[in-house]
């Protein structure tokens, strides 16, 4: 009786046991499906950026920068000393033949508004009309000349490489040695610009043949060389 009591406890302890067992392996089970799925998540891929292969880029354009302030400087400044924009020269001239003469003069500069440059195949702005007043000192005599003239620019490089210039006028005497007024002279001249480093643009410089007169008295003519500067005011 009693081992049949003890074979029935150790059988029924038995099922426990392997009840109990199965029950913790599926918890166990469970736990890992749930922590693997709480852990590990889906990853999808990241899409490729779409393409189009006929479109065409468009590269971006900067805009230029502001000019630097040289170059405003120089805008200003081509305005003149003064700022008047007025168109001058200076020069001097030695003039020898029939008498001596040296003088100075200052002309005021016109362009020419017929632009008769263009009409024969020379620059629009080729031709320039000046008239001045200046002093001129010969071996007896002094003279203030009161001086027009009409210049015409050529072609740049058409004299061996020279821009060239011809010119021509009168000259006339407001007063002079006595003192006398009056007397009609002129010149004629060939010469060629140059620049010498000034910053007011070219240098003319000029040979050809000039006369002065002061009335019937005095007078000097010969040949005469002179230099140019122009000078914007």
């Amino acid at each position: 009786m009693k081992n049949n009591i003890w074979s029935g406890s150790f059988i029924i302890f038995g099922l426990v046991a392997f009840l109990f067992a199965g029950e913790s392996d599926a918890q166990s089970k469970i736990i890992s499906k749930t922590v693997k799925k709480v852990i590990t998540p889906q990853i999808t891929p990241a899409a490729p950026p779409k393409t189009n292969p006929t479109e065409e880029v468009t590269p971006e354009v900067t805009p230029p920068p502001p000019p630097p302030d040289y170059e405003i400087k120089t805008i200003k400044e081509n305005k003149g000393l003064f700022g008047w924009g007025l168109n001058t020269d200076i020069g001097v001239n030695f003039l020898t033949g029939n008498g001596s003469l040296i003088g100075i003069r200052g002309d005021i500069i016109f362009s020419d508004p017929l632009k008769l440059g263009e009409k024969i195949g020379l620059a629009e702005d080729a031709f320039e009309y000046k008239i001045g007043l200046g002093y001129g000192s010969g071996n007896n005599f002094y003279t203030i000349p009161l001086l027009a003239e009409a210049v015409a620019y050529l072609k740049e490089g058409s004299l061996f490489g020279l821009d060239p210039f011809i010119g021509t006028g009168l000259i006339y005497n407001l007063s002079g040695t006595g003192p006398l007024s009056g007397g009609l002279g002129g010149q004629i001249y060939l010469g060629i610009l140059n620049d010498f480093g000034f910053g007011s643009g070219k240098t003319g410089i000029s040979l050809g043949f000039g006369s002065y007169k002061v009335a019937e008295t005095y007078s000097a003519n010969g040949v005469q060389l002179a230099v140019s500067q122009p000078i914007k005011l």
